[in-house]
């Protein structure tokens, strides 16, 4: 963690845990979470793609006529 505030860059204490940064009341866990909930479905989206063609590979000719059908 960098100890500084997301928002307006104050540095804070390495033992700060309140949750609102107490210069801007900033949430400092959930500041800009969209974008990082985006981020990690394109990466899981990715992730999912890359299982489905390794499956498709190990998966048997005969098997697959029978998913087909």
């Amino acid at each position: 963690m960098d100890n500084i505030c997301p928002k307006c860059g104050e540095k804070l204490s390495v033992f700060y845990l309140k949750p609102n940064c107490p210069k801007c009341g900033c949430n400092l866990m959930y500041y800009n979470m969209e974008s990082r909930l985006e981020e990690d479905s394109v990466k899981a989206e990715q992730e999912w793609d890359k299982l489905d063609k390794l499956v498709d590979k190990i998966t048997p000719k005969f098997i697959k006529k029978k998913k087909e059908q």
